[in-house]
């Protein structure tokens, strides 16, 4: 009768789980229909605009002609860019995310998203990243000698944000992350078994955004418990954008866009600025209006 209950449970919170996420789409058309505002010339703003470079895009297929998936690199010649493989969320695809994809791409780094709806395992994320790390040491590939591959982080949305800690925690592979970004990260009461993550078990700098109108599925109580379980000495970040909802990182990224640009170029690009955002008791993020609940450790440098 146990097994009967748990999978009732996992049945009604897979349903509750569903509606919260259509509930909050449309929300997120529309409330969120209009640009996030930043702070003029803060560092969140910086990031939030445009970077440099011009955008190229490319669609991985399999040997049957599907769809396996989409990379959004800087149009650069004989340089090497850091990667960021991504998450999606619960049936979302690579269109869903577009516009931040080729932002994050403006400033300097490949991306690689799959044509996975299912990523809360971490295995597809890390399968992406092994296809262009090969394709890194491959002389008839086009992305030769393109990817730095000490420089890798991951980043995923609601069941795509528990998937990237998982690709890192899970597998022995997984140590060529370096940095994990959870966006949306539900409880864990709302996950599947297999999606289950283990905060714990994480090695590298952690950063979880979430929005103030994601207060059932990623609330800032369960962040800040993901963050403190983290190892004592590991460098951990959470905030909450006021008035964004669980959908809020699709499309261009919304209020989330700056200071996940800011974080990915402190962590995979040593940018002194980026990295002020965040480190010290007076990180802007912590003294930004348009952000609440900030919690970190080990943040002071």
């Amino acid at each position: 009768m146990r097994v009967l209950r748990n999978r009732w449970f996992q049945w009604i919170a897979g349903i509750f789980l569903i509606v919260i996420i259509a509930f909050s789409t449309v929300s997120f058309l529309l409330v969120n229909s209009v640009s996030a505002a930043y702070t003029k010339g803060s560092i969140e703003e910086k990031y939030a605009l445009p970077g440099t470079y011009s955008v190229q895009t490319a669609e991985i297929k399999g040997s049957k002609g599907e769809r396996l998936y989409k990379v959004y690199y800087p149009e650069s010649k004989n340089t090497r860019h850091p990667l960021i493989a991504w998450g999606n969320g619960t049936g979302a695809l690579p269109k869903q995310y577009d516009a931040l994809f080729r932002h994050l791409a403006g400033w300097g780094f490949i991306v690689i998203d799959s044509y996975s709806t299912t990523t809360g395992t971490g295995k597809e994320i890390l399968a992406s990243i092994e296809y262009l790390l090969a394709a890194n040491n491959d002389p008839k590939s086009q992305f030769y000698h393109r990817v730095q591959p000490d420089r890798i982080g991951a980043a995923g949305h609601s069941q795509g944000s528990t998937g990237v800690i998982n690709a890192h925690t899970n597998y022995e592979r997984g140590k060529v992350i370096k940095t994990v970004v959870s966006i949306a990260l539900p409880k864990l009461e709302f996950c599947e078994p297999k999606d289950a993550y283990d905060t714990s078990a994480l090695k590298v700098p952690f950063l979880v955004l979430s929005g103030t109108r994601d207060f059932i599925i990623s609330p800032a109580s369960s962040n800040k418990l993901e963050i403190s379980k983290a190892k004592p000495d590991l460098p951990v970040m959470m905030a909450m954008a006021k008035g964004a909802a669980h959908t809020a990182i699709e499309q261009d990224g919304g209020q989330h866009r700056g200071y996940l640009t800011a974080w990915m170029r402190y962590q995979l690009m040593n940018d002194a600025e980026a990295k002020r955002a965040f480190i010290g008791k007076d990180a802007e993020i912590v003294t930004n209006s348009n952000w609440k609940d900030v919690t970190s450790a080990n943040m002071q440098k």
